[in-house]
Parts: structure tokens; sequence; C-alpha cells
């Protein structure tokens, strides 16, 4: 696929270069590539929406384009429309997806981190040696933990007895919290835990485990977002009848459900 064009024509109106240059700043993506392909996809179908309202006579193609949005917007109201997504579609959805409803479970934790950079073997060998001898010292006599985490922790956390608060999912090492999940309130870890940044000695206060949140606290939202997934399967296919309809050069869609507002 050709990014650097002399400029794409959509039934002989010409997209400029400088255009796709200016267009570019709205699309972030992983590479410039993909970002001047989605600014060329953007313009392609704007073009595409003007010229269609221009033909159903919302505007003229010599308009001001101080409202070429609204023209757009316009356009849409009249030529998409979507079914209201009814309370048993809703329901089927809730029941189809219930991870996605399930509130995150929240722990509260302290811990004592004993640095070890994953290259260096020697550093490694020797904190898992002094993890192994503090853990055995606070089984034995678990009120020393804070001491200890005062005395031995890298971790920040060591300036309050190791303790991280109150945490949930996504807040921690991926080691940690597969540690976490697997931990019982009032537990302390049976062995150190090794994540990236070294080992850990582990204690678990509380754990609130996650609660499926009801179908009518989350109607309003499964409702909103089937709506917007039926929109957009609507825009794309009207944006694919306006593009098979029209002669468009220097420019070809990726797909055929790839073009989308942008």
């Amino acid at each position: 696929m050709m990014i650097e064009a002399p400029g794409i024509t959509v039934n002989g109106v010409k997209i400029t270069t400088d255009q796709i240059n200016a267009e570019v700043q709205y699309h972030p993506a992983p590479s410039l590539v993909d970002a001047k392909y989605e600014a060329m996809q953007a313009l392609v179908i704007r073009e595409l929406l003007i010229q269609q309202a221009v033909s159903l006579g919302l505007c003229i193609s010599n308009d001001g384009h101080e409202n070429l949005d609204d023209v757009i917007e316009e356009l849409l109201e009249r030529e998409i429309s979507v079914p209201e997504p009814d309370l048993e579609t809703c329901q089927r959805y809730y029941d189809n997806n219930k991870k996605r409803f399930h509130t995150s479970p929240l722990f509260e934790v302290s811990h004592i981190l004993y640095l070890a950079p994953p290259e260096d073997e020697n550093a490694r060998e020797k904190a898992l040696a002094a993890a192994e001898s503090a853990l055995r010292a606070i089984q034995k006599d678990p009120s020393i933990f804070e001491d200890t985490a005062r005395r031995d922790s890298a971790c920040p956390s060591s300036a309050v007895g190791g303790s991280l608060g109150q945490i949930g999912l996504g807040q921690t090492l991926p080691a940690f919290e597969s540690a976490l999940r697997g931990m019982k309130e009032g537990e302390l870890s049976a062995e150190p835990v090794l994540s990236s940044v070294g080992y850990h000695i582990i204690r678990l206060h509380k754990r609130i485990d996650g609660q499926m949140l009801p179908f009518e606290a989350v109607s309003e939202w499964i409702e909103d977002h089937l709506r917007m997934e039926s929109w957009q399967r609507a825009f794309s296919q009207y944006i694919q009848i306006l593009a098979g309809k029209a002669e468009i050069s220097g420019f070809r869609f990726m797909g055929a459900d790839s073009p989308l507002v942008q």
C-alpha cells in the first residue's frame, strides 16, 4: 500500500499530501505509516460523506464549509438508523459476558522486597538467601514483620513497615498478583515470591473478593454499548456502499469492516 502518494482523488475531488500531513496529528498509531493510513482513511470517508450530502441536497459543493460537520451529522441521522436494543437482548449480553460485570477483588497487603536484578545471578542468590532467612524468622515470630520490612525492604513501603495499603488487580507485578490470588486473609507467603524485581515476602491482611454486579446496575451501560456497536456496523456498511459507488484513486480500504469514524 502506497503511503507517500502525490494525492488521492474521490470522484475527481483531490485530497492533497498537505491535507494528509495535517490530519495525521489526530490519529495516534503505533507507527507513522499507520497514522498516515488512518489519516487518509478519515479524509476519504469525510469526502464520501460530503459528496453524498451534496447529492441529497443537504449542502452545495461550494458551500462555506464552516458547517460541514453539522451537515455530516445531519446526513448520518437521516441515512443511518439502528434498532433499539430490547430488554431480552440486553439480558442475553449480560448472561454471555458476566466476567465484564464482576468487580475486581481488593487486597490489603504488606510485603518485604529483597532486590534481585534478573541479569545478576549472584545478587539473586544472595537476595533469595536473605528472604528465606527473614521468612523463617517471621514465621517463628510474626510480630517482627514490620521491623524487618523497615530494615531490609528495598521498596519505599519500608518506611511504613511494608504496607502497600489496599490494592486491586493490575496494580502490582504479575507474579506478585498471582501469589495474592492464592492467599487467604492473615496468611504469610509460604516461600519468597520471585518477581521481575526480586523476592517478596507477602502478608495478606484482608481480601474482599469481587462481586457480580446485578443486571439492573449495568443494564443502561449494556443498552448504550449495544446501540453503539449496532451503529458502528451500520456506519461501516454505509461507507462500504458509498465507496463501492465512487471512483477512488490513490487509496484502498484495507478490509471490509475497516471504515470507522475517527
